[in-house]
């Protein structure tokens, strides 16, 4: 009834694993032979009957897996087939970056006093305290101290002496002459 030959099965596979099937079917066909016997009128009346064949059929579908490995290798590797399951290995290449500190230079700071000579020029003001006596009397008598050196009395032409330094009793007198 069939050829020894099974349709079913793979008749090439290539390395890719593509298959080629070859699909066969039976049909029924009727054959009918004349022959004289005499003379008859033969009519022919066609029926239709309903004809069923069953055939056993492979049928194959592929189940994908996706398995998630997240893990870094060093080198690609081939598909392998392991207990009848063809493993596919799916590569990504994934942008690295890191963060490293690293110390990019030191600096040294010192302080080194110097000392210099600068020449500052301005005016200044200075109170200074005048005695008269206008009818010279000679009631009027200024003294100094004895400790200020002669470089810091200055003696003015009506008998004044400056001080650099203001004592309590001419800041109280020049207060007073305000």
């Amino acid at each position: 009834m069939y050829p020894e030959h099974d349709p079913l099965t793979p008749s090439s596979v290539d390395h890719d694993d593509e298959r080629t099937l070859e699909l066969r079917e039976e049909q029924l066909v009727a054959h009918t032979q004349q022959r004289t016997v005499g003379e008859i009128l033969v009519r022919t009346e066609i029926d239709q009957v309903p004809a069923q064949l069953e055939v056993e059929a492979l049928r194959e579908e592929v189940i994908v897996e996706h398995e998630p490995v997240g893990q870094a290798v060093s080198e690609r590797r081939q598909p392998w087939e392991q207990d009848g399951v063809l493993i596919v290995p799916v590569y990504e290449e994934q942008l690295v970056v890191t963060k490293r500190l690293v110390l990019r230079e030191r600096i040294h700071v010192r302080s080194v006093s110097t000392r210099e000579r600068r020449l500052f020029q301005d005016s200044i003001k200075r109170d200074r305290l005048v005695v008269e006596d206008p009818q010279h009397t000679g009631a009027v008598r200024e003294t100094y101290p004895t400790d200020t050196p002669p470089e810091k009395a200055d003696v003015n032409r009506e008998g004044a002496a400056e001080h650099d330094e203001g004592n309590v009793l001419t800041r109280l007198v020049s207060k007073a002459l305000e």
